[in-house]
C-alpha cells in the first residue's frame, strides 16, 4: 500500500556533510557566544543587534532564525555561562572527600578561578543579568536557588539533623551564596584588585564559623528578659 508522502519528516539538506539542523544549532551556539561577550564587555543595554552579529560573524537574519528578540538572548547567553561555571564548581567537587571546610574551599576557589578566567562571561552573570527585564530576573532568581541547593547538598549537607537550635540549612546555604556573590561582584568590579586565595581564605573563615555553630545550643532569649525587667521597673 502506497504511503502519504505528507506522514514522512522532510529531509534535512546537507551542506558539505553537515545538515541543516546541525547548520542551525553551530549557528544559535555562536550567536549566544558572542552574546555573553558582548553583554559582559559593552554591556546589556549598550549592544546593538547589529554589534552582536559582527561579533558572531554572520548577518541579522540568523539572529531571528533561533531569537524572537533581545530578552530571549539574554536569558540563554546567561544560563549557559551559570551553567558553565555552575559545570565548573561541581566538578570540583570529586576531587576532595567529605569534610564539609575542605569542600567549600575547593568549590570557591574553583568558583573565583572560573570568574577571573572570562571577565566578560562574569559581568554578564553577575552584573548585567539581574533587573535587565521581568524574565531575565526570574532566570536569576531560579540560578541562585540552584546555587543555594548545590552549597547544601554539597557542603553542609553531611552535617548531622536538624540542630533543634534555630539554624537551617536552606537559609544557611542562601545566606553562604549571598556573600561569595557579593564578593564576587566588588572583585569583578575591582578589576580583581585582591588575591584570589584572599577571597577564598575570608569565605572559608565565615563557612567554619557557620560549621562551628551548627550544633550549638540556642541562645537565651534577651529580649524576653529585657521586657520583663521592663515590666519590673514600670517601663511601659
Amino acid at each position: 500500500m502506497a504511503t502519504s508522502s505528507s506522514s514522512k519528516p522532510a529531509p534535512s539538506r546537507s551542506y558539505r556533510g553537515v545538515s541543516t539542523v546541525q547548520r542551525k544549532a553551530e549557528r544559535r551556539e555562536r550567536l549566544i557566544q558572542a552574546a555573553i561577550q558582548c553583554f559582559g564587555r559593552y554591556g546589556y543595554h549598550s549592544t546593538t543587534l547589529k554589534s552582536l552579529c559582527a561579533e558572531a560573524g554572520m548577518t541579522e537574519r540568523y539572529f531571528y532564525e533561533s531569537f524572537a528578540n533581545f530578552d530571549e538572548i539574554l536569558c540563554c547567553a546567561y544560563q549557559h555561562a551559570a551553567q558553565t561555571i555552575f559545570d565548573i564548581v561541581t566538578a570540583s567537587f570529586a576531587e576532595t572527600g567529605s569534610d564539609p571546610l575542605t569542600r567549600m574551599r575547593l568549590g570557591v576557589d574553583s568558583y573565583f578561578k572560573a570568574i577571573a578566567s572570562d571577565p566578560a562571561r562574569a559581568r554578564l552573570v553577575l552584573i548585567e543579568i539581574e533587573g535587565a527585564s521581568d524574565n531575565a530576573n526570574q532566570v536569576y532568581r531560579d540560578r541562585l536557588r540552584t546555587s543555594a541547593d548545590m552549597i547544601r547538598n554539597e557542603v553542609i549537607g553531611s552535617l548531622p539533623g536538624t540542630p533543634g537550635n534555630g539554624l537551617s540549612m536552606e537559609i544557611l546555604s542562601t545566606a553562604i551564596l549571598g556573600a561569595v556573590y557579593q564578593l564576587a561582584k566588588e572583585w569583578v568590579l575591582s578589576n580583581f584588585k585582591l588575591p584570589r586565595a584572599t577571597l577564598v581564605r575570608n569565605v572559608e573563615a565565615l563557612v567554619a564559623g557557620v560549621l562551628g555553630q551548627w550544633q550549638a545550643p540556642s541562645p537565651p532569649l534577651v529580649h524576653s528578659t529585657a521586657r520583663s525587667t521592663r515590666k519590673k521597673k514600670g517601663v511601659a
